[in-house]
């Protein structure tokens, strides 16, 4: 019992019918993909293909030389950040304290989420205030 239907000949859509109602029966058009992905390889060499906003032939700016560009931009440290173990107050500063501080920050985190505030506990006094009721039972006077 399949059909397919035509929504404003954009796509179309299967619709699958069953013998009863659906939750929603709304019909939702397929969406086109519209992502490109550059394949030509003396473009990809040459240029910098991010300015997809550019009006005309160029696909972006060029790349140019290494010569033409300063000398700090080759000398960046791009190694992952070292973990607390291997850092020396001393001799790193501030990366020493700012990944002290953030170690801190998530073991905070875990103690939050261990604390008892969360959990519900049976025959807890806090409860009985909270809510009002105890599981003991009432005496019952005759």
């Amino acid at each position: 019992m399949n059909e397919i239907v035509s929504i404003s000949d954009y796509s179309l859509v299967q619709i699958q019918r069953c013998g009863f109602a659906s939750a929603s029966s709304k019909v939702i058009a397929e969406k086109d993909d519209k992502s490109f992905i550059e394949s030509d390889v003396e473009k990809l060499c040459s240029h910098v293909c991010i300015n997809y906003f550019v009006q005309g032939e160029e696909p972006g700016p060029k790349i140019l030389p290494d010569s033409e560009y300063p000398q700090w931009l080759f000398e960046l440290d791009l190694r992952p950040p070292r973990p607390l173990e291997d850092l020396d107050p001393d001799l790193d500063g501030w990366l020493y304290w700012r990944e002290l501080r953030r170690r801190q920050v998530q073991q905070s985190r875990r103690f939050e989420k261990l604390r008892t505030r969360f959990l519900h506990l049976q025959n807890s006094p806090t409860m009985k205030k909270a809510f009002g009721f105890s599981d003991t039972p009432v005496k019952i006077e005759s």
